[in-house]
């Protein structure tokens, strides 16, 4: 499954490839079950589907286990052992949205939030990947149009998604200075790139060097580094790398995701399908409705079997 670090020779573009990974678990099964179907009728069979769950959650996704789909322990991909905290903590969320995911200790006692070491997990596996590019999947996603390899380069480059304006996330700022520090950049006065979409691409190669960068300048471990962090994003990470650190000849920046994104203000308005019908680009193959809306999970199937009829511009990009 995984290469090493120095195997990084870069094919001719016709034989660039890409693989799936998503980080999950136990409570999201049922969105699971959605995108693994959808991911099985739409995504080209030679693509692999890398899925990373709780090692106690392995059963309950073992039946999505094909020849396109690895389910992997994310216990085999820690480069550290941690110890999980009691799972009662999730009835606190209500308190602190953190706890709705594990919340784990480190050999030292260090606490590590679930969502913190979800992201380890990306970088991890992204860096390891075979593939060329590795296109981040949440299990909220569900295909509705074919993907296919040759979709995730633009000539010899990994698409790369960057939008660019004014955002109201109160997360931004803080996620661009914590990217820049783990990067040891200067913080930007105002900087207006963002990066976090669902069906997110990267580059293997620049996650490789992006990693050996934050080792560096650190002089410890990726995991320790992110352990250590009170906040951080993987895609502000990324993006911050691609933008100021990362060779040009690597990376096509695009401000169109590969799905069309669901994100309301009110988790529990209903969904404006002939909204998200109106603003399909032909770049769009997946859609995504917010794990936390209030749709049960029939509803979501409902609307996800829509996209497939309805939404069916021609592929192009």
């Amino acid at each position: 499954m995984y290469q090493t670090e120095n195997d990084l020779n870069a094919p001719s573009p016709s034989s660039r490839r890409v693989g799936l990974l998503t980080c999950s678990m136990a409570t999201d099964i049922d969105l699971f079950a959605l995108l693994a179907r959808s991911v099985d009728e739409h995504v080209a069979d030679d693509i692999r589907h890398y899925v990373v769950v709780p090692g106690a959650d392995l059963k309950q996704f073992a039946p999505y286990r094909t020849a396109q789909r690895e389910i992997i322990a994310q216990e085999d991909i820690m480069p550290v052992r941690l110890r999980k905290l009691p799972t009662w903590l999730r009835h606190f969320a209500f308190l602190k949205a953190g706890l709705r995911r594990p919340v784990y200790l480190t050999p030292s006692n260090a606490v590590v939030r679930g969502w913190m070491l979800q992201q380890l997990i990306k970088i991890e596996m992204s860096r390891r990947a075979e593939e060329d590019a590795t296109m981040h999947i949440d299990s909220d996603v569900s295909f509705f149009r074919v993907l296919q390899h040759e979709d995730a380069f633009k000539g010899d480059k990994v698409r790369f998604f960057k939008a660019e304006g004014e955002t109201k996330n109160p997360r931004h700022k803080p996620w661009v200075a914590s990217s820049c520090r783990f990067l040891d950049v200067p913080v930007p006065d105002h900087h207006l790139g963002h990066y976090i979409e669902n069906c997110v691409l990267w580059s293997s190669a620049v996650t490789h060097a992006m990693v050996e960068r934050i080792e560096q300048v650190h002089d410890r471990p990726l995991h320790e580094v992110i352990f250590a962090a009170d906040t951080m994003s993987e895609y502000y990470i990324y993006g911050i790398f691609a933008d100021f650190l990362a060779a040009p000849d690597l990376l096509a920046p695009e401000d169109v995701s590969f799905c069309n994104s669901y994100w309301p203000s009110d988790e529990s308005e209903a969904v404006d399908f002939d909204s998200l019908r109106a603003r399909l680009q032909p770049k769009h193959c997946a859609m995504a409705i917010q794990s936390t809306h209030k749709l049960d999970v029939a509803e979501r199937a409902a609307l996800y079997q829509r996209a497939e009829k309805e939404m069916t511009r021609p592929d192009s990009a």
